[in-house]
């Protein structure tokens, strides 16, 4: 027998099994991201760095493919939903209604005893299992992340509510401008921010901006907003700087 021969084969038998092995896997990992509505359309690098931190995508979240122009928004606190109990407004009686509303029915069943309630959209991500329901205030189509409206509700009702209410005001020298990508936004977060092992919840596209307690008027940037599944971080992205900016996930809503 030619063991120089059998060797040879040997070798080359074993890097061929190694490459197809590895072509296997990639064809997997492609796969997997394709039913996330086609995350492999991130830069290779982006997907290159998931690769090597493991991170993951909900089966659910998708990318967002809108860019529009959007300008910061300044706004003036009317009221404040603020953090107790004692800040919530009982709702009495409740409403006799399904216990899962649309949005029709909810205004229908509300809108007398909830101002404004109609410019408010429900934030599925930012809601409590089984003790409230987070809705942010939007405008001009966008939600702006940091208006809450909270419904508590126990027994299949709603019982009481707390409630951020603003005053939008002219913002001088605020211009349109285009958006960053959602897939930009996203590429920056997942090379730079996200720690191993993070899975990607939703990215979506609102009005972002810290809060200041001692300033009469605030300012919300248009900004892409991305969740992890563990909910322990939110990561915001300014849409026009592409500065990266983390709050705690209970800052979303923490009635």
């Amino acid at each position: 027998m030619d063991w120089r021969r059998a060797k040879s084969v040997l070798i080359v038998s074993f890097l061929m099994l190694n490459i197809v092995l590895g072509y296997q896997l990639w064809t997997e990992w492609r796969e997997r991201l394709n039913t996330a509505v086609d995350w492999t359309s991130l830069p290779p690098e982006t997907l290159q760095a998931m690769r090597e931190k493991n991170i993951q995508v909900d089966d659910n979240a998708k990318i967002p493919t809108e860019t529009p122009t959007m300008r910061e928004l300044t706004y003036t606190f009317k009221q404040r939903a603020g953090e107790g109990i004692s800040d919530r407004t009982e709702i009495t009686p409740s409403p006799e209604t399904r216990f899962v509303f649309s949005e029709d029915e909810l205004v229908s069943a509300l809108g007398g005893k909830i101002p404004e309630l109609g410019s408010y959209t429900l934030d599925q991500p930012a809601s409590r299992e089984g003790v409230y329901f987070v809705f942010n205030r939007m405008e001009s189509g966008w939600p702006m992340f940091d208006i809450h409206l909270n419904l508590f509700h126990s027994e299949q009702k709603i019982r009481a509510y707390s409630q951020d209410l603003i005053e939008i005001k002219p913002s001088a020298g605020a211009k349109e401008q285009q958006v960053l990508s959602a897939s930009k936004a996203l590429a920056k977060v997942i090379e730079r921010n996200l720690p191993v092992g993070s899975v990607i919840k939703e990215i979506r596209l609102g009005y972002h901006g810290e809060i200041f307690d001692d300033a009469e008027a605030q300012v919300s940037t248009p900004s892409w907003r991305v969740l992890l599944e563990n909910g322990e971080e939110v990561y915001y992205v300014n849409a026009i700087s592409a500065e990266v900016t983390t709050e705690k996930g209970d800052v979303l809503a923490n009635p």
